[in-house]
């Protein structure tokens, strides 16, 4: 820890970075109500708080760096009444305009009028899809991650946003980036009840962004307040089916196959200066995903000779069956996970600082269908990661204030069934025989061994300032260090080329000179620079930005591919040796461009266009960088450091208008190019061996239609949004090309549908919360997703070249409910009671389906299959049928809980 310390103040005076900031603003223009003369010197200022604002001579006014939230304002004016905004929202990145006309008050005495700030007041400055979703929003909607929040949103099909591939949306936390460079994910997770905020851009979006083609999704933590509160609360769940038969092992009279316990405690250390919140998460959860342990990794049965009338006994018994597991369910889709967010703030006069720690730990399994009946021996994921950040917020006048942010992350992931590659339990590869007979794995174990580390080092300073009551300009630069050290084996029998290697065993791994193992540790950097001007008059809103964006692999290639190791290097042939060139560094431009226009005081039309990059995967840029290549045509893959970002140049026009003081209704269309895709090009060698090489060629488009209705009213809530979609492209994924070439087929000539292509997405949430007790309802549709359809062998289109991708699976749908009722206990407490039902109506959804019917797990099944089949414990059926082809069964899971 002290050595990140230190890297971490050596990294301060290195590089600083802008993104996102956590705030937003209050502005508006004060007037006489009779007359209409703008009035100088009122008072505006938020309750509860050290922030407000006098008005100017044009009678404008704004409150710069309000965190996310709702609020009441203050109006003041000597001679006038009082004019009091409730629930005034505001929302990260935006501007919540106020209109006030003041009545003036003929009598010496406080008189208040009560205002409800207006819809329109949200939404003047958005100029792009862009859904904030509160912390009170969260509390009574039934989901438990990031995640649903996001799945939620239109224009989020299939987690796919707006049609690009699924590693193109960009996660921050408190404005900075948890972006993990080698696999393009996130560095960690954090829980919904540490959040105050989640904004969730699908669109175009400002020039404080990067890293992402497709999406942000900005979360903001909470901080602790001048009161004590918290909330324990503990789960346990079960899934109750009528589907059983699907899913073997569950047991519906047990009611804690998962637990999940929840705890947060918040409130000052010293009152108006400093305070703290903690949240915690910790979840073990065994899942719906079962194995039967009717053969160990040591039993060797052989089913070979089940044709030999010897093989059996005379009550018909197949004697080489040797199996000694005990026959029961085993767990193989299994869980167990820690989450942990803590955060100190401190503030005073103009100056705020916080330091946050994040902590997620995990591990667990993934099925394997063809393990079914051998679950033991299976590697184990791995999952530790930490993030430190501190930040610095401080007003160098009213109009002017700046952010610094720095932090450090450690991401370490890891795959292995133990964590010494040596380890002596390891067996004998002769257990791992997969019998071609039953379709099952009898015996043996895993033998790849991962672990991969990502340290990121990223500071970053945000500007802005307000030059007058129109102009905000923002402006700011980030740096961004990565450390990644990735190795990749396979466990090997180290008496393997002995003649005793049928007999003895034991594991060992090789270095990176052979075709047994990949290992790097490589330090890119990164680096940003942008500027923008937001110009917001009266009846319309103007954003234009550029963003300058810079990128270093910090390692070599080499300069000749057709012999990139210099294995085929000959003295008489100078022109095939390869020498190491160093990669080039890439700088890009991005502009940025927003426009909103008030309709009115009830509608707003928008348009927003850009240009955003987004390097492909770290790793494509490093894999196998000792450059060996296997002897066999389409079975090496090289990485590339010379790939150019893929780019995605967005359109989107939109509208929003209010259909009373209780609905909205918005409506957007949006086009997208996709351009420079990662792809994995064909190379031959010399001797005419066939590799694949990382690059840029792939592309794609999408276009589509979102409409989105909201009503609140009361304690009355309903929102429903659509999404219609389409997506094409030349490629799935960057191998899907290099795949084809493999299975000798042709490259694909025309844009095709993309596999999570889906026309229509619906979804719907309706509920009734007060403060003691609700309930919420949210329901799923989707029209189906792409699929590759083939025919059998007899079917005259066999002969036909059908391209992938060329049918629709079924539709699928589901209910999910979240119900609460507190009641209160001694000593001050809550009970609470929380009901979580997830596919409400136990519907089934068909999630993988069979190339030939498009059906799950049926298929059609010909003489010629079963002839290919012989097994004294399992159906061919049971064999090419896999549970995982389903969504999950009905999920019930009730919690108890304690509030303060």
């Amino acid at each position: 820890m002290k050595q990140c310390l230190l890297c971490i103040l050596s990294f301060l005076f290195l590089s600083a970075v802008l993104q996102a900031q956590t705030t937003g603003k209050i502005a508006g223009i004060i007037t006489d109500k009779r007359t209409g003369d703008q009035l100088v010197g009122v008072n505006i200022y938020i309750e509860n708080s050290n922030l407000g604002a006098t008005t100017d001579s044009d009678g404008a006014f704004f409150i710069l760096n309000v965190p996310p939230g709702s609020y009441t304002v203050k109006v003041e004016f000597i001679g006038y009444k009082t004019n009091v905004f409730e629930e005034v929202k505001v929302y990260v990145n935006r501007t919540t305009t106020l209109e006030v006309q003041m009545e003036e008050s003929a009598l010496e005495l406080d008189e208040e009028i009560v205002v409800v700030a207006s819809k329109i007041s949200l939404k003047k400055d958005q100029t792009s899809s862009i859904r904030n979703v509160t912390s009170e929003d969260m509390e009574i909607l039934p989901i438990e991650n990031t995640g649903d929040i996001v799945a939620m949103q239109p224009g989020v099909v299939l987690g796919h946003m707006r049609g690009g591939r699924s590693n193109e949306t960009a996660y921050l936390v408190d404005g900075i980036s948890v972006y993990n460079g080698l696999n393009r994910g996130t560095t960690v997770n954090i829980d919904p009840e540490a959040l105050q905020e989640v904004e969730v851009i699908t669109g175009t979006f400002n020039a404080k962004y990067g890293e992402a083609m497709g999406g942000i999704v900005n979360m903001v933590t909470k901080e602790g307040g001048n009161d004590i509160h918290g909330k324990f609360e503990g789960f346990l769940g079960n899934y109750y089916t009528s589907h059983g038969d699907k899913f073997p092992g569950l047991d519906m009279a047990e009611i804690d196959r998962n637990r999940d316990y929840k705890f947060f405690v918040n409130g000052p250390i010293i009152r108006d200066r400093l305070t703290f919140f903690l949240s915690t998460r910790v979840q073990d959860n065994l899942n719906y995903l079962n194995g039967i342990r009717r053969f160990n990794i040591s039993d060797a049965p052989d089913y070979s000779l089940w044709q030999n009338p010897r093989a059996f006994d005379q009550e018909g018994n197949y004697l080489f069956n040797q199996h000694t597991g005990d026959g029961e369910y085993v767990p193989m889709d299994w869980g167990q996970s820690l989450n942990f967010t803590g955060k100190l703030t401190f503030k005073v006069s103009d100056l705020k600082m916080s330091l946050t720690y994040l902590l997620d730990q995990g591990k667990g399994q993934n099925y394997s269908h063809v393990n079914k009946y051998k679950p033991d021996g299976r590697n184990v994921n791995h999952n530790d990661s930490y993030l430190v950040m501190y930040q610095l917020n401080h007003f160098l006048a009213q109009n002017a204030f700046y952010e610094l942010k720095f932090s450090y992350s450690n991401s370490y992931g890891a795959s292995y069934l133990y964590k010494d590659p040596t380890d002596p339990r390891y067996i004998h590869d002769r257990y791992s025989a997969n019998s071609d007979y039953t379709g099952f794995l009898t015996g043996g174990q895993d033998k790849s061994f991962y672990e991969g580390t990502t340290e990121k080092f990223l500071g970053r300073m945000d500007i802005t300032w307000q030059v007058n009551k129109s102009n905000s300009i923002e402006s700011g630069f980030e740096g961004t260090l990565y450390r990644y050290d990735s190795r990749s084996q396979s466990i090997v029998n180290k008496y393997r080329n002995t003649a005793a290697s049928d007999l003895l065993y034991e594991p060992e791994v090789l270095s990176d000179s052979t075709a047994y193992a990949d290992i790097f540790h490589k330090e890119p950097i990164q680096a940003a620079v942008w500027i923008s001007d937001k110009m917001e008059y009266e009846d319309m809103v103007l954003d234009l930005g550029a963003r300058l964006e810079y990128f270093d692999p910090k390692t070599t290639y080499p300069s000749n591919y057709r012999n990139p190791g210099n294995l085929l290097a000959k003295e008489d042939q100078p022109e095939w040796i390869s020498t190491p060139l160093d990669a080039d560094a890439k700088v890009n431009v991005a502009p940025r461009l927003g426009f909103s226009y008030k309709l009115g005081d009830r509608a707003l039309l928008r348009f927003s266009y850009g240009h955003f990059y987004q390097y492909p995967a770290h790793s494509t840029m490093y894999l196998n960088n000792s450059y060996i290549l296997s002897p066999t045509n389409y079975e090496s893959t090289i990485g590339n450091p010379q790939v150019e970002p893929e780019k995605t140049v967005n359109y989107e026009i939109g509208l929003w208008q209010v259909l009373n003081n209780y609905m909205d209704l918005e409506v957007a269309l949006w086009y997208k190019d996709i351009y420079n895709l990662s792809t994995v090009n064909i190379v031959t060698t010399y001797n005419q061996i066939r590799y694949g090489l990382y690059g840029n060629k792939d592309y794609g488009n999408a276009r589509g239609l979102e409409i989105k209705y909201h009503t609140r009213w009361a304690n009355f809530y309903s929102e429903v949004n659509y999404t219609l979609q389409y997506t094409r492209g030349n490629a799935d994924n960057p191998i899907f090309t290099f795949s084809r070439a493999g299975s000798s087929q042709d490259p694909i000539p025309t844009l095709i549908s993309m596999s999570w292509d889906q026309r229509h997405t619906l979804n719907a949430t309706v509920g009734y919360n007060t403060v003691d007790w609700g309930a919420t309802l949210t329901s799923y549709f989707g029209s189906g997703s792409a699929y590759t359809w083939s025919p059998i062998d007899q079917n005259p289109l066999h002969r036909v070249n059908l391209y992938p991708n060329n049918s629709y699976k079924p539709s699928h749908y589901s209910l999910d409910l979240r119900v609460f009722y507190e009641m209160p206990a001694a000593m001050g407490l809550k009970l609470r009671w929380t009901l979580y039902i997830y596919n409400l109506i136990d519907h089934l959804n068909e999630n993988g389906v069979n190339g030939n019917t498009g059906r799950a797990n049926q298929a059609i099944i010909r003489e010629s299959d079963l002839l290919g089949h012989w097994s004294d414990f399992s159906t061919y059926e049971d064999r090419i049928y896999s549970p995982t082809a389903w969504s999950s069964p009905r999920y019930i899971k009730l919690g108890l809980g304690i509030t303060f």
